[in-house]
């Protein structure tokens, strides 16, 4: 049996290519959040290609939780909405038929000023939330396994 303080859980982080200043500014806060911890990166092309590798990811059963990052432009067509609703629907299904935590973080983003906030912010930053929300799941959840 593992012992609580010997439990050292690691994440997996998978992360969309496109709008890469803004996703590397959400991969950069969430490793540093996770300072001290085992950290596995997969790249993907954008957001829509995230759920696969989420899937292959959790389906090895090494990490405790798996954080997915992207950000996604909100324009005039519905084109937006049906990527963040298919990427929201399938991240959801991973976690629960893998049994591992999938946090999401694909951001629906309207104006440059929203995304600088979200993703580079000090004080409102997804990256940072994630790998916290990660944590928690992670620590609280150890002994139910």
């Amino acid at each position: 049996m593992v012992s609580p303080r010997s439990f050292q859980p690691r994440f997996a982080l998978v992360v969309s290519e496109y709008n890469r200043e803004y996703t590397d500014a959400l991969l950069a806060s969430a490793q540093a959040a996770l300072s001290g911890y085992e950290q596995k990166v997969v790249r993907v092309p954008g957001a829509y290609e995230i759920p696969l590798q989420v899937q292959r990811v959790a389906r090895t059963k090494k990490y405790a939780a798996v954080i997915a990052l992207g950000l996604i432009w909100q324009g005039r067509t519905m084109h937006a909405q049906e990527i963040l609703r298919a990427v929201t629907d399938a991240l959801m299904r991973i976690g629960l038929e893998t049994d591992v935590p999938v946090l999401h973080e694909v951001l629906a983003i309207k104006t440059e000023a929203e995304a600088r906030a979200r993703c580079m912010g000090k004080k409102l930053n997804r990256g940072r939330e994630a790998a916290e929300a990660a944590l928690a799941l992670v620590t609280n959840t150890e002994g139910s396994r």
